[in-house]
């Protein structure tokens, strides 16, 4: 079979849409079928403008895009995506078209040269982008613009769809999409294990006993790492020291930096740089006493859980999510035992929760094997493959 895969970003990139995407395609492939995916660049990242080949699958980021949120970017998003798509899906002829959302707007280009090629479509609809992309709209035309977006996609998903939590299977089932199947995202369990701990940190220059709060993922927007920073300064100074915040992705780190700094916190937060390589991620998400999921207070992410989680439980490193409690991933937390929840934007809560799982070891060992096994019980990403791949087949 000929498997074809959009997501609309610059490909590779660090992140959950990237990880979940390129896991499927290297699975597909080596089950001995045909894989390429298809992806944009934008003007700050027009150095991926490129075709590449990655774990021998072919990666080509022909779409020019914009993230301005206006009608005019709509329009040419919409447009771009249409004049560069359909030459180019013709000419792979896929068999199957497995368009991945967010980023949505080129979604109709693809989908029309999908049509085009006989390709059979299938979305993979991995967060509520349109409600996102309306709310941050400025302008009156601007939303209105997007909510008009927003029901051309509800028409669009009536193919297939794929989605990764209950609660989203749910609501696109209430905006009238009738074959939506949950395939939720996960963790490789063959890289996402725990590792040393002692080997890793003497690797890292890191102290045998200090606590130490590991993140991995973007930094900037609504992963507010500035509020994790505060949480070290509200930490009692009886055991302040002890502690270090390990970051690991891109974004926006001078802002974080900064207030590092005006804290007097430079030598407690230690950034290590973008890391493309799966393993070593793991290996330093290994090193952590605990690992932090720090949203902001916008409640579009109660119906979100990301692929970070899954992989800080994976590794076996207890979790503390800012995020709210009625939310899915406040629930998954709870139910399994696997770590600790607090309010978002609240620094002296997610101190407190620092506090104490420092103060009880035996408490992080217990919801230590709790997170390992949840992740190889329901969330092995080889798993959740198998299952996509048997839908496919019954498709084709």
């Amino acid at each position: 079979m000929k498997i074809v895969f959009f997501l609309g970003l610059p490909n590779p990139f660090p992140g959950a849409g990237w990880t979940r995407i390129s896991f499927f395609a290297r699975f597909f492939r080596r089950k001995g079928h045909k894989v390429y995916i298809l992806g944009a660049f934008t003007p700050r990242s027009f150095n991926k403008a490129q075709s590449k080949n990655v774990d021998g699958v072919n990666i080509f980021n022909l779409t020019p895009m914009t993230v301005l949120y206006s009608p005019l970017t709509l329009m040419f998003n919409v447009l771009s995506s249409i004049i560069t798509l359909v030459p180019v899906v013709l000419a792979l002829k896929p068999e199957m078209m497995i368009i991945s959302v967010p980023n949505g707007e080129p979604a109709i280009g693809v989908h029309l040269a999908s049509r085009l090629a006989g390709a059979k479509i299938i979305y993979d609809y991995r967060d509520e982008w349109e409600d996102s992309t309306i709310n941050r709209a400025k302008s009156k035309l601007s939303k209105l613009s997007y909510r008009l977006l927003k029901r051309i996609m509800t028409r669009l998903y009536m193919s297939r769809v794929i989605t990764v939590t209950p609660y989203m299977a749910r609501n696109l089932e209430m905006r009238g999409v009738k074959e939506v199947k949950l395939l939720p995202n996960g963790a490789d369990t063959t890289i996402f294990k725990p590792h040393d701990k002692a080997s890793i940190r003497e690797r890292l220059g890191l102290e045998k006993d200090d606590f130490i709060v590991v993140y991995s993922g973007g930094i900037g927007g609504y992963y507010r790492l500035d509020v994790v920073v505060r949480a070290l300064a509200n930490l009692n100074d009886s055991y302040k020291d002890n502690v270090k915040l390990v970051m690991v992705g891109g974004g926006e780190l001078p802002a974080v930096l900064k207030i590092a700094n005006d804290l007097r916190l430079n030598e407690k937060v230690i950034y290590l740089g973008v890391k493309d390589d799966r393993r070593e991620i793991a290996e330093i998400i290994s090193a952590g006493d605990l690992a932090i999921i720090p949203y902001d207070n916008n409640p579009l992410w109660k119906n979100t859980i990301p692929a970070k989680f899954f992989e800080y439980c994976a590794c076996g490193v207890p979790v503390v999510a800012a995020v709210h409690y009625d939310s899915i991933l406040a629930k998954i937390i709870n139910e399994y035992r696997v770590g600790l929840v607090v309010p978002p934007m609240n620094s002296a809560a997610l101190a407190e929760a620092i506090y104490n799982l420092y103060k009880d070891s035996m408490f992080r060992t217990e919801i230590s094997e709790n997170a390992v096994s949840l992740v190889v019980n329901h969330y092995d990403r080889n798993k959740i493959a198998k299952d996509f791949l048997r839908l496919l087949e019954d498709m084709d």
